[in-house]
């Protein structure tokens, strides 16, 4: 049997995280998309600024391609993962260990996470899926507001173990419009409602490095194709107003900076704010 090299820091279990579970959950392949700190990773792999280590794996589940068998619940289960938690659904772990509080802790966590749009729930308030309820558990998938456009704008890609090359997987990565609308609607909620969780410099920096190497022009051309969509344009809508509001923020360009610290010139992110905020000027 061959024993690979054990991932030793943050970014190393996460990305070991996403190449498990994809081989876990190899018969709802279609239905995965990564989404999150490490698609940000894959697609702005030619910009030149240090990398942010993210902590766990965040994948986007497109309710209609999961089949009723078998059960994501007791795939997971059978892999060795556990729930972190049965407060939110979606939240599961393998390789547990104590931290020195004494407090439980995973090194390979994943979260599962389907478009709000697509959860089969109106509530902003509820965190499951009530889609998958039936067939896959109450607690195998969680939703979040902002991924509905990662559902259909995606494409494959293979992706490589950080601590043991040999180690890959193929897996649907959301494009860059959709992880802008990803990011800036996460950053945009949470503005609005701080109970939803902290604003993270990080979270700005990922949005510089995605519209660092886009095109602002063709990213909105690519929006607009589904602001109208039958299945989730009010969830794409939503989205494009908190991203232009985040866009508009002056605040948005200082957190974005304290990012990068000195690895990035100041003026550089400004442009590139400023360069988006008009493209996006009127969608607030």
């Amino acid at each position: 049997m061959t024993e690979f090299k054990a991932p030793r820091t943050e970014i190393e279990w996460s990305r070991r995280a996403i190449i498990n579970v994809v081989d876990v959950l190899a018969a709802h392949a279609e239905s995965l998309t990564l989404v999150g700190a490490h698609a940000v990773l894959l697609r702005t792999m030619d910009l030149d600024v240090p990398r942010m280590p993210p902590g766990d794996g965040d994948l986007g589940v497109t309710r209609g391609l999961v089949g009723d068998v078998p059960s994501i619940e007791a795939l997971l289960s059978d892999g060795g993962y556990e729930h972190r938690t049965t407060a939110r659904p979606g939240l599961w772990g393998r390789e547990p260990y104590d931290e020195s509080d004494g407090t439980r802790s995973f090194r390979e966590k994943i979260d599962l996470l389907a478009p709000h749009g697509l959860s089969g729930t109106a509530s902003r308030t509820k965190r499951g899926v009530p889609a998958l309820r039936s067939a896959h558990g109450k607690l195998a998938v969680g939703n979040a507001l902002g991924l509905e456009l990662a559902a259909f704008n995606r494409s494959l890609m293979t992706i490589t173990d950080f601590a043991d090359r040999r180690l890959s997987a193929e897996i649907h990565v959301a494009e860059i419009p959709a992880l802008i609308l990803a990011k800036g609607s996460k950053v945009g909620e949470r503005l609005r409602e701080p109970r939803k969780g902290p604003v993270r410099d990080k979270d700005l920096g990922d949005l510089w490095r995605l519209m660092a190497v886009a095109d602002p022009t063709e990213t909105v051309r690519v929006i607009d194709e589904f602001v109208d969509h039958p299945e989730v344009g009010i969830g794409v809508r939503q989205s494009l107003r908190w991203t232009a509001e985040v866009l508009q923020d002056p605040v948005s360009v200082e957190r974005a900076k304290l990012a990068f610290d000195t690895f990035v010139d100041p003026a550089q992110v400004d442009r590139t704010f400023g360069l988006w905020r008009n493209a996006m000027d009127g969608r607030s």
